[in-house]
């Protein structure tokens, strides 16, 4: 065999590793353990969910039949919740949601004592297309999820807060998809993408390095969220001393698709 088709075949499995890698390929992915999330040391039990359940007061029910994404979560009533939840608290609740469109598995969720958060998980790209949709993304940025691996490993490290049912923190220091670090300059670019609306999917990627850093047009977005979702006002929450400690109201239900 020449020298050239050896040359050849190397690049060729080097290609494939690194797809492999950043979670591409999922056999491989799997087999290098690429797609495993980061461990962050977050245990918890039934009584961890039991206690977060209870002290959150919201209920989940299903909505009959088989309806389309977008309407396939909705809420209900509201009440007066003052509360803290811990790391394993959180947790519970992440890893045990009924909706068929919640996007995350294995999660695992983890205030550390100078009140950064760290967060690691598995998400599943098909449901993160309905999860998208049922919170009102713009179908141009939905359907440029296709990609992303259909399931892959994610991290993500900052700070956050609300006031007045408003962000009044919001920051990021680290973000990984698998092993593949993201610029959290790049991330806030695609989340104003999605909050702008401002051009057509396809131009995403050459439209990226002009909203570097516009972080507001990320907070009005999520902002736009809080207001959508029924029965919820945060006056205030915060991590703090360990803990997710919220001052506000909670839907009374929260209704999926199952």
């Amino acid at each position: 065999m020449k020298k050239g088709t050896w040359v050849f075949i190397a690049i060729v499995v080097l290609i494939v590793l690194v797809l492999g890698w950043f979670g591409f390929i999922p056999g491989l992915s799997t087999l290098l353990g690429a797609n495993k999330p980061i461990d962050l040391g977050v245990k918890y039990t039934q009584e961890d969910f039991n206690k977060a359940h209870a002290q959150s007061a919201v209920t989940y029910e299903q909505i009959a039949g088989d309806p389309a994404a977008s309407a396939s979560l909705s809420f209900a009533g509201s009440h007066e919740v003052n509360n803290s939840w811990t790391s394993a608290e959180m947790t519970a609740l992440l890893n045990d949601r009924p909706w068929k469109n919640w996007p995350v598995k294995n999660v695992q969720l983890r205030i550390n004592p100078d009140n950064t958060v760290e967060m690691s998980g598995v998400y599943n790209e098909k449901k993160l297309e309905g999860y998208a949709a049922a919170i009102g993304t713009p179908q141009v940025v939905i359907d440029k999820l296709y990609i992303m691996p259909a399931e892959a490993a994610f991290y993500a490290k900052g700070t956050a807060a609300l006031s007045n049912n408003q962000v009044s923190k919001l920051d990021f220091t680290s973000v990984k998809l698998n092993r593949m670090p993201i610029p959290t300059g790049i991330l806030l670019s695609l989340n104003n993408a999605i909050a702008d609306q401002a051009y057509a999917a396809d131009a995403v990627t050459d439209e990226l390095s002009k909203y570097s850093g516009k972080k507001q047009a990320v907070v009005n977005f999520i902002n736009e969220k809080l207001v959508w979702i029924s029965g919820f006002y945060a006056k205030n929450a915060q991590f703090n001393n360990g803990k997710l400690e919220f001052d506000g109201s909670l839907p009374d239900k929260e209704l999926s698709a199952r």
